[in-house]
C-alpha cells in the first residue's frame, strides 16, 4: 500500500528540516552564533569528534563549551556542509553529512608559530524531533577522512557577524 499524499508531504518537510538543522550547525559555527548552536541539541545530546583532534562533550552546556573552546582558538574558521543523505523512522532519524573545513589560528601552533586546519569529514547524526516539533540532534559523530595542517597561501577575514 502506498503512503498517503499527507504521508509524503511529511516526509519532505522532515527531510528539509534535517537538513536545515545541519546547515544551521555550519552557520552558528562560522559566525560563532553561540546562542543559536545551543538550541540544536537535544538536551541530553552528545557530540563527537574523533581521533586525530578527538573530544567529547554530553548535555546542552557541555556541548557549548566544547564549542566555544574549539572556536576560541580559531582566528579564522568556516565550515561547509556539503551532500547529505538522511534515514526517516518516525520522530527519530540518521543522517550523514560531508563536511569540509579551514581554520586559521595566529600564533596558536608550535612555539608561537601560526596554527592551520584543514579537513575533509563525515558527520553521522541522530535526531530527534522534539514536543515542540523540532528536530534537533541526539548525536553527532564527526569522523575525520582528511586533514592538512600545512601552511596555506590567502589572507584571513575574522568574523564581523551575520549581515
Amino acid at each position: 500500500m502506498s503512503a498517503s499524499i499527507e504521508q509524503r508531504l511529511r516526509a519532505v518537510e522532515d527531510e528539509l528540516a534535517i537538513r536545515h538543522l545541519a546547515a544551521r550547525f555550519s552557520d552558528c559555527a562560522n559566525e560563532r552564533d553561540y546562542d543559536g548552536f545551543a538550541d540544536l541539541w537535544q538536551a541530553k545530546g552528545v557530540w563527537e569528534i574523533g581521533p586525530p583532534l578527538a573530544g567529547r562533550a554530553e548535555g546542552v552546556a557541555a556541548i557549548v563549551a566544547m564549542f566555544r573552546r574549539l572556536l576560541g582558538a580559531q582566528t579564522g574558521f568556516m565550515q561547509m556542509t556539503h551532500s547529505g543523505v538522511v534515514t526517516l523512522d518516525g520522530d527519530r532519524a540518521t543522517a550523514r553529512f560531508v563536511e569540509r573545513e579551514h581554520g586559521f589560528s595566529q600564533g596558536a601552533g608550535a612555539n608561537g608559530a601560526d596554527g592551520f586546519y584543514e579537513n575533509l569529514a563525515v558527520y553521522n547524526d541522530v535526531l530527534v524531533r522534539e514536543a515542540d516539533g523540532k528536530w534537533r540532534f541526539l548525536k553527532r559523530s564527526y569522523v575525520y577522512r582528511y586533514l592538512d595542517t600545512s601552511a596555506f597561501a590567502g589572507q584571513v577575514f575574522p568574523v564581523g557577524g551575520g549581515s
